[in-house]
């Protein structure tokens, strides 16, 4: 065999070892990336979920610092109108308090010596709502049916308006009925805190809607 041959069989020999070699080395280095990736990702997700939580603590943290400082501004102005809840009950009561309400306006109607001929309203929460309900400024409005002298009518009306619960007087007619007497026609709104009323077409004692008429 020509010299020549023999090394080109030499050299085609370390040429393939070697490319062997080198195939052998990537294969490796791939196996021992995808086995430290399985190693280290566990790791990599603890540590970023770790750092999620710390994240979420903090924030958690400073909502409740935030809610400890209002309640406790909340606080301080409950103690500061302590002393005139009695009051702030009567201007603006918790519910309806219908008949507290109706009984005033009796009083002031015989006051005046006016006699209440009808009085309409319609779903007004009769029951007292929790102080877990969220509460809000609601308004009860009816309307008012009088018979009487318009002198002793305003005067009436005078004292609705400055009677300590808050009230509107919305609307007022006066005409003359069948006999020539003055009758005086009033649509108010009272206001409260309560809760959103949904009609049901079940009876409930949670809700009133009606028509009152008689004389005094």
């Amino acid at each position: 065999m020509p010299f020549y041959k023999q090394v080109l069989d030499q050299y085609n020999k370390i040429n393939v070892v070697e490319k062997g070699k080198n195939y052998f080395e990537i294969i490796a280095t791939l196996a021992l990336l995808i086995v430290l990736l399985l190693l280290i990702f566990p790791a990599i997700k603890h540590i970023t979920g770790v750092y999620k939580e710390i994240s979420d603590a903090k924030k958690v943290k400073i909502a409740l610092e935030e809610k400890i400082i209002a309640l406790s501004v909340a606080q301080d102005n409950l103690k500061a109108i302590e002393n005139d809840r009695p009051l702030l009950e009567l201007a603006l009561p918790t519910g309806s308090d219908l008949g507290t309400y109706l009984k005033k306006v009796e009083e002031l109607a015989s006051k005046y010596n006016l006699k209440i001929t009808a009085i309409q309203f319609s779903n007004v929460p009769l029951a007292k709502p929790t102080q877990k309900e969220s509460l809000k400024v609601k308004g009860l409005s009816y309307n008012l049916t009088l018979q009487g002298g318009f002198p002793d009518f305003q005067k009436f009306l005078v004292d609705l308006e400055n009677y300590i619960r808050t009230s509107d007087v919305t609307s007022l007619s006066i005409s003359k009925d069948q006999s020539g007497g003055l009758k005086e026609g009033l649509s108010v709104t009272s206001y409260y805190f309560g809760v959103d009323f949904l009609p049901s077409t079940k009876k409930t004692s949670g809700a009133a809607g009606s028509e009152i008429g008689g004389a005094q």
